[in-house]
């Protein structure tokens, strides 16, 4: 059996090494791969398919699939059948080979993986699989056209499972997918000669765990969008408690067993399967399915709290066909530990390790930036390197300029009443400068800054958590520690507002001997001056954006898109291949 090449040959950030790699897993020397064996004379036929091979390849146009440019590969196409000695890989003796029928099934059920089969032409490639599979004298063009659209189908396939199909720097999210890009050409031709495809789309897709949740969930909600059994449940002129009637308490039920908040039914249903009473039991799926659902997790059943049960199948669908697009950005995270950040869900989830159960080791909410321009959090990953206990909180220009020096020229007592200073130099650490005239005009021309000293009614709380970044976003503690009640948590400028500093800081530093909470806590409320600890290592984190969540225990949150990025992907999808890379 050939074996299956290393996953490092998938990526171009070491080329030599890649090319040294797969040289070795397939036998032959660093050079190129070796050629399918020559059987003989080149013949009219293959003469002719070689020529349509080189224009379509150097036009980078296939006239009859559904997305006939590929600017994007063009180049790789030619390198791939330059390889291969301008000769089909994908037919032998003009006769579609086994590797062709493994590679048609895999596109047929790209379906599973949260794409669209079509969007690979399978169909069309199915049909002529069949066609040169029965014809005694194939064309040339037919023999070159399947060629041609299997290995163009493959290597979009490929990389929209590794990368993703929108690149997110084209829709203003600051996740760099480069260092995960492929060396396409060189793994089309590898599956072409060798097979082991299903092997290869297992390792190119995502590895975290809550992509194959989303996997699961997406399968199980595309057979709930085919039922016609599952009616709306009328949504109730006023609110239902337990222990009231509800005409529609059967289809409620009905609808949370299909999605898995209830048992299907059975003799804890109560007084019958017709009965109308909401029972402490429907109640409490209720509240489990309201917390996982951004709402207040009361156990009433009003009419917000129906209108999201009604929402269409199709439409869920739709939103972890999104969620597993934006998990193919994420970093290829190898091992731990990392954080992640979903706005939607306003929620932390912290993981020792990638291999874990996808149970979080460390989770809590957050508080994320208002849906308001200029104050929504950014989309984006970076390293943490560093936090700082009892931090002073260095007010950004824009608030200064917004909010604070018109505060200053109302009420001259503002910065002292709000134990503020101005300083010069370094926000952290760079001297106070008393409060004048003259000083307030150089930080109205942006030349002196103004600061909140460390305190516990600091905006910053009593630690700040420093992932360096463009758009000066970390995350924070606060003293408004009543907004983490709400449901709906979008009140920051920007930063991320934690709700347990100490619980995360001894995550975050990861040393129980040197900092247990005991010390992290002493650090936070004791002195006046602001102390930074330096991270032993840097800390993936990755400040994300999905409205649907699959929980380990087989459960889906779906969360309203706040900030209307699923809109914004779904209109960059809309417009098709060839996506900008």
């Amino acid at each position: 059996m050939n074996p299956k090449p290393s996953r490092r040959v998938y990526a171009r950030s070491r080329p030599q090494l890649a090319i040294v790699v797969i040289a070795l897993a397939l036998g032959v020397s660093s050079g190129a791969p070796a050629a399918r064996a020559d059987t003989g004379p080149v013949s009219a036929r293959d003469d002719s398919v070689t020529t349509i091979l080189r224009d379509v390849a150097q036009r980078g146009v296939l006239s009859g699939i559904r997305w006939p440019r590929f600017p994007y590969f063009r180049a790789e196409l030619e390198t791939l059948y330059t390889r291969a000695g301008w000769r089909p890989i994908w037919t032998d003796g003009g006769r579609p080979t086994g590797s062709a029928r493994a590679a048609i099934e895999v596109l047929e059920s790209a379906k599973e993986r949260g794409l669209q089969p079509e969007d690979y032409d399978a169909s069309a490639l199915e049909r002529r699989f069949r066609e040169l599979a029965e014809s005694r004298t194939p064309s040339a063009r037919d023999i070159a056209w399947f060629d041609l659209a299997l290995s163009i189908g493959m290597a979009r396939h490929l990389t929209d499972l590794n990368l993703g199909r929108v690149d997110p720097k084209n829709i203003s999210v600051g996740i760099n997918v480069d260092a995960k890009r492929l060396d396409r050409a060189r793994i089309v031709r590898w599956i072409a000669d060798h097979g082991h495809l299903h092997e290869v789309v297992r390792d190119l897709e995502p590895q975290f765990l809550q992509y194959r949740n989303l996997k699961s969930a997406l399968a199980h909600y595309r057979v709930l969008a085919a039922r016609t059994d599952l009616p709306e449940v009328p949504v109730p002129a006023k609110s239902v408690r337990t222990g009231e009637t509800f005409e529609g308490a059967t289809a409620l039920r009905r609808r949370l067993a299909a999605i898995g908040y209830l048992p299907a039914y059975d003799t804890r249903w109560p007084r019958g399967a017709d009965s109308t009473f909401y029972d402490e039991g429907t109640a409490e799926a209720i509240k489990k399915f309201q917390e996982r659902r951004g709402l207040d997790p009361d156990g009433v059943l009003g009419p917000t709290t129906v209108t999201s049960i009604n929402v269409s199948y199709s439409r869920r669908v739709r939103q972890l066909e999104l969620a597993m697009e934006r998990i193919r950005w994420l970093p290829a995270f190898q091992s731990g530990p990392f954080v992640i950040v979903n706005i939607p869900s306003f929620q932390l989830y912290a993981f020792d390790t990638l291999r874990s159960t996808g149970i979080p080791d460390m989770s809590m909410n957050v508080v994320v930036g208002k849906d308001q321009v200029g104050r929504r959090t950014p989309i984006f990953e970076r390293d943490m390197r560093y936090l700082v206990f009892r931090p002073y909180w260095v007010i950004t220009r824009n608030i200064l300029r917004n909010e604070i020096l018109p505060a200053v020229r109302r009420n001259p007592g503002y910065l002292k009443k709000n134990s503020m200073e101005i300083y010069s130099g370094s926000g952290d650490s760079g001297p106070t400068l008393p409060t004048t005239s003259a000083n307030l005009a150089r930080v109205s021309r942006g030349e002196l800054g103004i600061r909140e000293r460390p305190g516990p009614k600091n905006s910053l709380g009593l630690a700040k958590f420093i992932f360096p970044n463009d758009d000066n976003v970390y995350m924070h503690g606060t003293p408004a520690t009543q907004l983490f009640s709400r449901s709906r948590r979008d009140f920051s400028h920007g930063c991320i507002r934690l709700e347990d500093p100490p619980k995360m800081a001894v995550w975050v530093l990861r040393d129980p001997v040197k900092w247990p909470l005991k010390e992290v806590q002493t650090a936070m409320n004791e002195g006046k001056d602001s102390r930074r600890v330096s991270l032993t290592k840097p800390l993936p984190v990755v400040i994300y954006y999905s409205t649907a969540v699959a929980y380990p225990d087989g459960l889906v949150g779906f969360f309203d898109d706040i900030y209307r990025h699923d809109v914004a992907l779904e209109e960059a999808l809309a417009k098709g291949y060839p996506y900008p890379r």
